[in-house]
C-alpha cells in the first residue's frame, strides 16, 4: 500500500501510537522546562513550588494506586490498539473474590502489550475480567515528572516496589497487580524471532504473592518482540558491555532497536504494525499470605516451589498457543 494512500483510519491509529511513544522521553523534558520557567514569575512561583513540594513530600499515590483511573477508558486507546493491533485472551475466569499477581512475558522493548491490555481498557480488560482492578507497574522515576505524572497516574499505574505491590494487594479482593518480570535485563533480548525470558532467579514477585495471599497469573504475549528490529548485542559484545552498564547505573537501558517511519516503511523509531496476543493463563492458587520469612529455611523452599510451578505453566502456556501464534519459533527460553 502507498503512503499516499493509507486509509484516514489509520493515520489516526499512527497519530495517537506516535503521540503516546514520543510522550514520556519529549514530554519529560517539556514538562521540567515549564515547571523551571514557571519559578521566574512571581504569579507563579508560590504554586510550582507547592506543587513540586507535593511531588516529592506528599504525594503518596505512585505507591498506593489511590487515583481514579479514568484515561484507561479513553478512545485515543482504542487508536493505539488497532494500530498493531493487540488482543487480550483468557484461558480461564478469574474469581472477583481472590488477589492476583500478573506476571507479563516477554518484557518487550517497552511492554506495549501490558500497557495496553492491562493498563487501558482498549482490549476489554473489564468484560474478561470483571470484578478485578488491576494497576500496572513501572519505575520510579517516571512519577517525578510535572504534569506528565499526573496522566500515568490517572490510568492507574503505579511505582514497581515491593511497598508499593504490598500495599495495592493489601486491598484485598479484586486486588491485581501487573509485572514486566524479566525487566530491562530481558528488554535488551527483545527481537523478532526471540523468546528468551529473564526468569530463572526472579523470586521477588513469588515473594509478594505468598507475603499477599495473591494468586499468581502467567501471561504469555506472543508478538510482543516483534515490534521493533534490534542490532545484535550478545553478551560480552561492546555493545551488551554498554546497555548492563547504563541498566546497573540507572535501572533502566536503551535497547538498540529500530522499526518504521510515521511516514515511511522502512527507517525510523516507530514500532512496526504487528499483532500482539497476550493470553492469560491459569491461576498458580495461594491461599493465605505467609507471614514467616520468605528467604531461608521453609519459605525459601515454598517460594523455590511456587516459581516452579508457575515457570511450568507459564511453559505450557506458551506450546499451547505457539503453533497458532507463533509457528515460526521452535523454543522458549527461560535464563
Amino acid at each position: 500500500m502507498s503512503i499516499i494512500d493509507v486509509p484516514f483510519s489509520r493515520r489516526v491509529q499512527t497519530f495517537f501510537t506516535a503521540l503516546w511513544l514520543f510522550m514520556i522521553p519529549m514530554g519529560t523534558g517539556i514538562c521540567w522546562m515549564l515547571a523551571l520557567l514557571a519559578l521566574f514569575f512571581p504569579l507563579t512561583l508560590i504554586p510550582t513550588l507547592l506543587y513540586l513540594a507535593f511531588i516529592f513530600l506528599i504525594d503518596q499515590s505512585p505507591s498506593n494506586g489511590s487515583r481514579r483511573p479514568y484515561l484507561r477508558y479513553i478512545v485515543p486507546w482504542r487508536h493505539v490498539q488497532a494500530y498493531f493491533p493487540i488482543e487480550l485472551r483468557k484461558t480461564v475466569d478469574l474469581s472477583p473474590d481472590s488477589k492476583y499477581v500478573f506476571g507479563y512475558h516477554p518484557h518487550g522493548v517497552i511492554s506495549m502489550g501490558a500497557l495496553v491490555n492491562f493498563g487501558t481498557d482498549a482490549s476489554g480488560f473489564s468484560a474478561l475480567f470483571p470484578g478485578i482492578v488491576v494497576h500496572v507497574l513501572t519505575l520510579r522515576s517516571n512519577f517525578l515528572t510535572p504534569l506528565l505524572r499526573e496522566f500515568i497516574l490517572h490510568m492507574g499505574i503505579c511505582e514497581a516496589s515491593l511497598a508499593s505491590c504490598l500495599k495495592i494487594l493489601a486491598r484485598g479482593s479484586g486486588s491485581a497487580i501487573m509485572l514486566a518480570v524479566g525487566g530491562a535485563a530481558e528488554a535488551l533480548d527483545a527481537r523478532p524471532g526471540s523468546y528468551q525470558l529473564t526468569l530463572k532467579n526472579r523470586k521477588g514477585f513469588v515473594r509478594v504473592a505468598l507475603r499477599s495471599g495473591a494468586s499468581l497469573v502467567p501471561v504469555m504475549s506472543f508478538g510482543e518482540n516483534e515490534l521493533w528490529d534490534a542490532l545484535p548485542n550478545p553478551e560480552g559484545s561492546a555493545l551488551r558491555r554498554l546497555q548492563d552498564a547504563m541498566k546497573k547505573a540507572m535501572r533502566f537501558t536503551f535497547p538498540a532497536i529500530h522499526g518504521r517511519g510515521i511516514f515511511n516503511y522502512d527507517v525510523g523509531w516507530m514500532p512496526h504494525r504487528r499483532r500482539i496476543v497476550s493470553v492469560v493463563g491459569h491461576p498458580i492458587h495461594v491461599d493465605k499470605p505467609y507471614t514467616g520469612d520468605l528467604k531461608s529455611g521453609e519459605g525459601a523452599a515454598l517460594v523455590d516451589k511456587i516459581h516452579a510451578q508457575y515457570m511450568e505453566e507459564l511453559a505450557q502456556l506458551f506450546e499451547k498457543h505457539r503453533e497458532e501464534l507463533a509457528p515460526d519459533i521452535q523454543q522458549l527460553v527461560m535464563k
